[in-house]
C-alpha cells in the first residue's frame, strides 16, 4: 500500500460528513498528502502553528551553531540565540462538488467521494506552492488577481527585504555567467555546502538552460543529447516550482523556505441547500485554511532578475 493510499484510509471525506475541524492525525495526514503532490512544498520547512499571528525560531540555516561547553558547570552549554521570524496568516478557502452523476455511474459509489480527497489534495498542493512562488497582495491588472493577492510569497518576500542578494540579468538570456553571478552573491556560510543549495526556476528557463547547453561542444551537452541528463549548474539541483516566473531565478537552502499552516483548519460539507437541490449535486465540501510563507534568512537568498523569457 502506497502512502497516498495509507493517508486517504485515515482521511476521507466520511470525516467531515458533520463538518469541523480536522483533529491533529487528519491534519497531519492530509497535509503530508499535500505535500507529496506538489514539486517543492514536501521539502521546504513546515511549519504548523497554533495561532493566526506570531513568530516562528530560527533554526540556523547557514549559521555556526557549535559553541564552547565548560565542564562541571551549570548551563554549560551555551545555545546560540538564532532569533525569531514573525508571521502573519492569511484564511484562503478551497471548495470543490460533487455531482450525482459522478457518484451514481461509477463502481466504487459513495466510495468515488472518498476517492476526490486525493484530487483535491493534488489541487491545493498546486495551489499553494504557486502561491508560495508568486503571491503578491501589492499586485494590480494581473491575470487571476483574485489569487495573485491573497498573500505574500516567497519571492515577494524575498524581494522587499533589503538583505536579499540580487543580480540584474539585464533581459538576456539563461547561460552560465547568470550562475556563476547568483552563486557569489551568497555569503561563503551558505555557498560552502552547495548540497543544501538548490535553483528555483520555471520548468520552461531549465529547458532554455538544457538547449542552451547543447547547442556547445562539451560533454555536458552531449550527454543531455544521448542520456536526457538533467543539468546540475554549478552542481546544484534545479527545482521548478508550480508556475514559477520566467523572469526570476533563486538560490537558497529549501530549509530557507517557511510554509505556515495553522493547525485550525475546517472541512465543511453539506448535502443540502438550494444549490444541492437544483445542480443535484450529491454534495459540496470546502476547506479553509490560514496560511503564510516567510524566509528565515533573507541573506541566504540569491535573486537573478530580469532573465530574458525562454524562446519559442
Amino acid at each position: 500500500m502506497t502512502q497516498a493510499q495509507r493517508s486517504l484510509d485515515k482521511v476521507t471525506t466520511g470525516d467531515f460528513s458533520a463538518g469541523g475541524l480536522l483533529n491533529r492525525q487528519q491534519f497531519e495526514e492530509f497535509f503530508r498528502e499535500v505535500q507529496a503532490q506538489a514539486q517543492i512544498l514536501g521539502q521546504v520547512r513546515f511549519e504548523p502553528v497554533d495561532a493566526p499571528k506570531g513568530q516562528i525560531d530560527k533554526i540556523g540555516v547557514g549559521q555556526r551553531l557549535l559553541r564552547s561547553a565548560t565542564e562541571a558547570t551549570e548551563g554549560s552549554l551555551n545555545t546560540p540565540n538564532t532569533g525569531k521570524v514573525d508571521y502573519d496568516t492569511e484564511k484562503v478557502e478551497l471548495p470543490w462538488e460533487v455531482s450525482m452523476e459522478t457518484v451514481e455511474d461509477t463502481i466504487e459509489g459513495e466510495g468515488t467521494a472518498d476517492t476526490l480527497v486525493e484530487l483535491f489534495a493534488n489541487q491545493m498542493s498546486a495551489d499553494l506552492e504557486d502561491l508560495g512562488g508568486n503571491g503578491d497582495t501589492s499586485a494590480s491588472g494581473v491575470t487571476d488577481e483574485n489569487f495573485i493577492t491573497i498573500v505574500d510569497g516567497w519571492l515577494t518576500y524575498a524581494e522587499t527585504d533589503t538583505d536579499t542578494n540580487t543580480y540584474d540579468h539585464q533581459s538576456a538570456a539563461i547561460d552560465k555567467s547568470l550562475f556563476k553571478e547568483l552563486k557569489m552573491s551568497l555569503d561563503p556560510r551558505y555557498r560552502r555546502d552547495a548540497s543544501n543549495l538548490r535553483w528555483l526556476m520555471s520548468e520552461d528557463q531549465k529547458e532554455e538552460f538544457k538547449d542552451y547547453l547543447t547547442d556547445r561542444s562539451t560533454s555536458a551537452g552531449d550527454a543531455m543529447l544521448m542520456t536526457g541528463q538533467e543539468p546540475t549548474p554549478l552542481g546544484i539541483p534545479i527545482e521548478t516550482p508550480v508556475n514559477w516566473p520566467d523572469d526570476t531565478i533563486m538560490l537558497t537552502p529549501l530549509e530557507n523556505l517557511v510554509w505556515i499552516v495553522q493547525r485550525d483548519v475546517n472541512m465543511r460539507f453539506t448535502d443540502e441547500g438550494e444549490a444541492v437541490v437544483r445542480r443535484d449535486l450529491y454534495g459540496i465540501y470546502n476547506l479553509l485554511a490560514r496560511i503564510d510563507y516567510v524566509i528565515e534568512d533573507t541573506k541566504g537568498v540569491g535573486l537573478a532578475q530580469n532573465v530574458a523569457s525562454p524562446t519559442a
